[in-house]
């Protein structure tokens, strides 16, 4: 398969001795300066999958010819962006952002110090395995990188059809031309370039922490249960993870299945389908397939229980649930979520009677005898559209982190959880709410939730909750430990507001409620 250059780079021929200039394996590349940190935007770490490649597991990147121009992120890959936007992104979607902070006395043309190799922290977004980027404004890495003295790699990764689905499970599909786990061989394969180019970069490849958010931490605990990435990962850091977000080949089955009739059914008149999507998954358009996977989300909620539309499945790189005794890797682990994770959707546009009964059919879907007592006992049945919510994010990201949590093969594992809110965040009623951990880790207070969490203050609370977490982050990536009492030793949780402190087992009714609750399908 002969390599291709993406279009969203341009390449340039002649001398690498340029101070930006860095020798990869796959070729070299030309960063650029932004905030005290040296930028590399854009690297493709594997073949683009178009063509033969649809629906096949990454494949190793062929060297370029001349000086990669690593100047922009790539495309998304294809999805829905919002009603303004409409369908975005193509299938040249697998590459990488690598930031290399400089310290603030470095000469002005030192890229690094080689003589002092940092840790490296591979991140990977979110967004219910559908949507988001690497290359979103939020995600940009520089402030992180230097807050924690380590080189981030932002990865971009199939997402929905293209990644998220085991089409070979289909009844009437040909397994062999459809392979599973299409975007969790992005990530390793984006780790194992990490892994041979993090000396390039000044990175120590003996300490690789992988790091996401929501989905993207699900991705992460299910790299953790991986047997193909011992031996490129130091630790994993994963925040709001939705750790059982993970398919039996039954339900990966059922799902393609449903798939493919979406596909070949008729128009039902809401949101047509793109131009060129037709009926067949190996000819569809891209924007087609991102169509195909709107569908499939909606037409998929409450049918697959706490897994959801789109997940890892479980087959020959993923031989085991993460939340599975045992399944994991032995690896530090530092795991948490936010109080108040989907309080927001109290927001949700259904009455509060069809919320309560969308609460007790995802109850059901969890585990029918003990999911549904566990709603009533603890969430007043989702009566209350805020207790609705309340119930949904503990079992999504609360609940099973817990679980991952407390079973760590040698216990190495730390739990933190985000308590901090802000004067608009408490008005409107939705608190210490899902991914405003990103803007305060990241730096980043003009992006995602930054700037309607600071709409009428708070600050100053935001910025000193940013200098504890970032501080406690920065000693796990350097040192596998973020310095306090692992989760085992009495439930130990740290929590975050404006200040920390430990608390010992801080939401003990919780845990003991969602005990008995089977999470793994």
């Amino acid at each position: 398969m002969p390599s291709d250059t993406p279009h969203h780079v341009a390449t340039t021929t002649g001398r690498t001795s340029n101070h930006w200039v860095v020798g990869t394996t796959t070729g070299p590349v030309k960063g650029h300066p932004v905030n005290r940190a040296i930028a590399f935007r854009g690297i493709p770490y594997a073949e683009q999958p178009t063509g033969d490649l649809r629906f096949r597991r990454a494949t190793e990147k062929q060297p370029w010819r001349g000086v990669l121009l690593a100047e922009r992120s790539g495309d998304y890959c294809p999805q829905w962006r919002n009603p303004k936007v409409g369908w975005i992104g193509s299938e040249h979607c697998l590459w990488l952002n690598v930031v290399v902070p400089r310290p603030p006395a470095s000469p002005a043309r030192q890229v690094f110090d080689p003589t002092t190799p940092r840790p490296v922290v591979v991140y990977l977004h979110g967004g219910s395995n559908i949507h988001g980027s690497a290359g979103e404004p939020l995600l940009s890495g520089e402030y992180f990188a230097g807050a924690t003295d380590s080189i981030y790699v932002a990865v971009n990764y199939r997402v929905g059809i293209l990644g998220q689905l085991a089409l070979g499970n289909a009844d009437d599909l040909d397994a062999e031309r459809f392979d599973s786990n299409t975007g969790l061989s992005d990530i390793i394969t984006a780790i194992e370039w990490v892994h041979a180019n993090a000396e390039s970069f000044g990175g120590d490849p003996s300490r690789i922490t992988v790091m996401g958010e929501s989905s993207g931490g699900a991705m992460v605990t299910a790299l953790s249960a991986t047997p193909r990435v011992a031996d490129l990962v130091a630790g994993f850091i994963a925040q709001s993870p939705a750790a059982a977000m993970v398919h039996t080949p039954q339900t990966a089955g059922r799902l393609a299945d449903t798939a493919l009739q979406i596909l070949r059914g008729s128009e039902d008149g809401k949101r047509p389908r793109p131009e060129g999507t037709g009926t067949d998954l190996l000819t569809a358009s891209p924007q087609g397939l991102a169509w195909l996977t709107e569908k499939l989300n909606a037409a998929s909620w409450g049918t697959t229980g706490i897994a959801g539309g789109f997940a890892p499945v479980i087959d020959d790189l993923l031989p085991r649930h993460p939340l599975e005794p045992g399944a994991t890797l032995d690896r530090p682990l530092l795991i948490g979520t936010s109080l108040d994770e989907y309080v927001l959707m109290r927001w949700n546009a259904l009455s509060r009677r069809a919320l309560q009964e969308q609460s007790r059919g995802f109850a059901r879907g969890i585990d029918e005898e003990h999911a549904p007592r566990v709603l009533s006992a603890l969430y007043g049945d989702a009566a209350r559209r805020g207790e609705a919510g309340r119930f949904v994010g503990d079992a999504l990201f609360t609940a099973p982190s817990m679980r991952l949590a407390g079973q760590h093969p040698s216990g190495r594992a730390w739990m933190y959880r985000l308590d901090m809110s802000t004067p608009s965040l408490d008005i409107s009623g939705i608190g210490a709410t899902h991914a405003l951990d990103l803007p305060i880790l990241f730096g980043r207070y003009d992006s995602g939730r930054g700037p309607g969490a600071l709409a009428l203050g708070g600050r100053q609370r935001m910025a000193a909750t940013t200098q504890v977490m970032q501080a406690r982050w920065r000693r796990f990536i350097h040192d596998g430990d973020p310095g306090w009492e692992t989760y085992p030793t009495d439930y130990a949780t740290q929590l975050f507001d404006g200040g920390e402190k430990t608390v010992a087992d801080p939401s003990r009714e919780l845990r003991e409620a969602w005990s008995s609750v089977r999470l793994t399908g």
